[in-house]
């Protein structure tokens, strides 16, 4: 269990994270705790990934069996069926996230143009560094979603393309 100290805002918040995984973890935040949905873990350009089951499938008329957490106990409801998830960043894989956190310095490409992936389409200082933003697929700019001077997180769709 990695236990991790964060200031945001002058606030400190102690985060244990109990589990991670590809589509979820649960966390700990000053004591209480989370389950955590994960929608961007930089698998936008995975295309073979396959969808995982979110509840375990149950006998039919047997008991559900409880999942115990740190602090409290769940129990799983019995499924209709197998339930499926793709992180939000897979399904449409043909929008351009910042990586990491930064300030927009340069914005390269406007709504109609042509980009072939490892195109530059903006340039970002993030660490005191420029960093080139770069196409992740094939398409025609759709909507720009920031301009010259944004602060953005990592994370932020940046392009989004058709």
């Amino acid at each position: 269990m990695k236990e991790v100290k964060f200031d945001i805002n002058g606030k400190e918040y102690t985060v244990k994270i109990n589990k991670f995984g590809a589509y979820e973890a649960v966390l700990t935040v000053n004591g209480k705790t989370y389950e955590v949905g994960l929608k961007d873990l930089g698998l936008e350009t995975a295309s073979d990934i396959k969808p995982q089951p979110q509840i375990p499938q149950q006998v039919p008329g047997a008991q559900p069996a409880p999942i115990a957490f740190s602090e409290s106990q769940v129990t799983a409801a019995e499924p209709a069926g197998p339930v499926y998830r793709k992180p939000d960043t897979v399904v449409h894989a043909k929008s351009i996230v910042a990586p990491l956190p930064g300030l927009i310095m340069k914005v390269l490409v406007k709504p109609g143009d042509a980009v072939e992936p490892g195109k530059d389409v903006m340039i970002m200082e993030a660490m005191k560094m420029e960093n080139e933003i770069q196409a992740n697929a094939k398409g025609i700019v759709k909507e720009v979603r920031v301009k010259e001077g944004d602060n953005v997180s990592e994370g932020d769709v940046l392009v989004v393309l058709e």
